[in-house]
């Protein structure tokens, strides 16, 4: 190779090793920025009931990459992150650069059986979406349920699936006249009946289920300190019969 040409070499050589000093110039301090303009400070939860927003945000936020909202933003937006139990999804939306909400889609979770020690927590279609040795608050404990399988993540095999809608349809009532019994029980013919410590509440098979349970929450106050069954299988806007039945010493 001719000197003219070692020389034209090294120049372009020179001008490369120039071009890549500048670029880690420029990403250094853009990446510094990046880690500390980003660091999270601010964290909002919006949407959850089953844990704390500081339960949410320890298991959202685990280590320092993900204490950075911009690598949060983009692995909630474009990756697939841990899964939360009882969470169907968690949104994440960048409220400043160190700042994000973080947006809780719980899943339907209706109620409860024990199995083998352990709480199987079922949505409202009666597929189990969690096993668990905790009990959380505000979710019913289901009784009296026969079922031939039971797995994480199936349906639980039981003989007739109208017994879901049954199951939604007395938690939902519960919940919006602020009752919270100890055990939600079905017996062999679908009869309902409702635990609150010593007392239970009979409320039989037929129908008149909101107007039952509207008239127990007049009652409840009466609960207290009782040991025996409220019958209310006959309870309806007409007859209004209930008879209490005192539990033998």
């Amino acid at each position: 190779m001719s000197a003219g040409g070692k020389k034209q070499k090294e120049r372009h050589r020179g001008r490369g090793f120039l071009a890549a000093a500048v670029l880690v110039l420029v990403l250094l301090p853009a990446g510094f920025l990046a880690v500390t303009l980003f660091q999270i400070r601010e964290v909002e939860v919006t949407g959850n009931s089953f844990y704390s927003a500081q339960e949410i945000q320890d298991r959202v936020i685990r280590d320092r990459y993900t204490s950075n909202s911009l690598y949060l933003y983009l692995k909630y937006r474009y990756l697939d992150p841990e899964e939360v139990p009882f969470v169907d999804k968690i949104e994440v939306s960048l409220l400043g650069p160190g700042k994000v909400r973080l947006r809780v889609y719980e899943k339907s979770v209706v109620g409860y059986v024990v199995y083998m020690g352990a709480n199987l927590y079922f949505d409202k279609d009666g597929v189990v979406v969690e096993s668990s040795s905790e009990v959380k608050e505000g979710i019913p404990c289901i009784s009296g349920l026969e079922f031939d399988s039971l797995a994480l993540y199936r349906k639980l095999s039981v003989a007739d699936d109208s017994i879901f809608e049954r199951i939604l349809n007395i938690t939902q009532l519960v919940k919006k006249y602020e009752l919270s019994p100890d055990r939600i029980e079905f017996g062999t013919g679908l009869e309902l009946t409702l635990y609150f410590g010593q007392v239970r509440v009979a409320f039989g098979n037929s129908g008149s289920l909101e107007e039952k349970v509207g008239r127990l929450q007049d009652l409840y106050g009466d609960l207290e300190g009782k040991s025996g069954v409220f019958h209310m299988e006959n309870y309806t806007e007409d007859s209004k019969f209930i008879s209490f039945e005192r539990d033998k010493e």
